[in-house]
């Protein structure tokens, strides 16, 4: 029964390993073909890294004969890949902050730790170089927690459209990535077959939602505009309450309803008013106190409204949406619910009834 038992789960074992290597080859094949953006190059290069660590011990420590050693030393080589999950969170949240310097400042340590142990076994070593693989985890997802808000700010300073560019799905993930290094701790000092199991499944659980949403992700691109024309940038900060292209932005928006461009950009806007990405944005936050984004979908939002109670209206609520510029209805109806406080159906439903009273 022992041994039926251990032949099972060394099966389940081997089966784990090829699935999740399969999947890091497959994937990190496709990224490295697509190579439409320098996120998906470095994804690339990170699950072919990955890949070859679990061929690794594929090759390695799936012989019964394998000795405690061999097994501490594949596991100081697989904690290389820990500095390789904070480049690519490092990378979404910050674009261009991936740099082959940084790269390797980060592994050094890890780095130093392998060597030492292969130079002379030594358990105190090994141990030690699991703690700082986990403090430098815990350091990751501290900068995350600050890294990611910022990162958001930034898209609604930026974008009247923020699909397929905010992170918000990062947050889901860190909790996986939490339960991910727990996992990895469990199988590192717990050496067994279900540990591994448990670690390959949701290792594997944990790069398909990596890819899946990489895969839909669009890069953020900010570009700036030439200084606005005959206006210092000494003037623009005495003058934040009204600056000159005040009256232009109120002209492009009522009259000329350039909300109407599902994809509008600050930048686009700047360059309309011959000002500044920047200067703009200050206007906004200081002087409007609001961003961008909640700037362009206030237009947007009111507009639908205005169309919803219009009784002749036959166009569906996502074809109204869609005219008024909006181009996702999850982010319409989030946008509309928190601007009037219920949904767009019971909006439409409620100012109907009204108007039906009052003839």
């Amino acid at each position: 029964m022992i041994l039926q038992t251990a032949v099972t789960s060394g099966f389940i074992l081997l089966l784990s390993q090829l699935c999740i290597a399969i999947f890091l080859l497959v994937t990190g094949l496709y990224f490295l073909f697509k190579r439409e953006k320098r996120l998906h190059r470095l994804l690339s290069g990170i699950l072919l890294f990955w890949f070859l660590l679990h061929l690794k011990d594929m090759l390695l420590l799936n012989d019964t004969t394998a000795d405690m050693n061999l097994e501490r030393l594949c596991i100081c080589i697989d904690i290389l890949a820990v500095p390789s999950c904070a480049f690519l969170l490092f990378e979404l949240t910050s674009p261009g902050w991936f740099s082959w310097r940084r790269a390797i400042i980060h592994e050094i340590p890890f780095l130093v730790l392998l060597g030492l142990y292969g130079i002379h076994p030594n358990k105190v070593v090994f141990y030690l170089d699991i703690s700082i693989a986990l403090i430098y985890a815990l350091y990751v997802i501290l900068q995350l927690f600050r890294t990611i808000p910022e990162y958001n700010r930034t898209l609604r300073e930026n974008f009247s459209n923020t699909d397929n560019l905010d992170l918000e799905w990062l947050w889901k993930l860190l909790v996986f990535f939490i339960l991910f290094l727990f996992a990895w701790i469990y199988s590192a000092l717990l050496v067994s077959d279900n540990a591994d199991i448990l670690y390959n499944l949701t290792s594997l659980v944990l790069w398909s939602i990596i890819c899946c949403n990489i895969h839909k992700q669009q890069p953020l691109v900010l570009t700036e505009t030439v200084e606005p024309v005959g206006t210092t940038a000494s003037e623009t900060a005495d003058d934040q309450s009204r600056p000159e292209f005040a009256a232009a932005l109120e002209h492009l928006f009522t009259e000329e309803k350039i909300w109407l461009n599902p994809r509008l950009t600050i930048s686009e806007v700047a360059h309309q008013l011959g000002t500044n990405r920047t200067y703009l944005s200050d206007y906004l936050n200081r002087s409007l106190k609001t961003t961008f984004y909640e700037f362009v979908n206030e237009y947007r939002v009111r507009a639908v409204a205005e169309q919803l109670e219009v009784p002749e209206n036959s166009l569906t609520i996502e074809a109204i949406a869609e005219s008024c510029g909006f181009n996702s209805i999850s982010t319409f109806r989030r946008v509309f619910i928190r601007r009037f406080g219920c949904t767009p159906t019971r909006y439409r439903l409620r100012r109907g009834n009204r108007r039906s009273v009052a003839h």
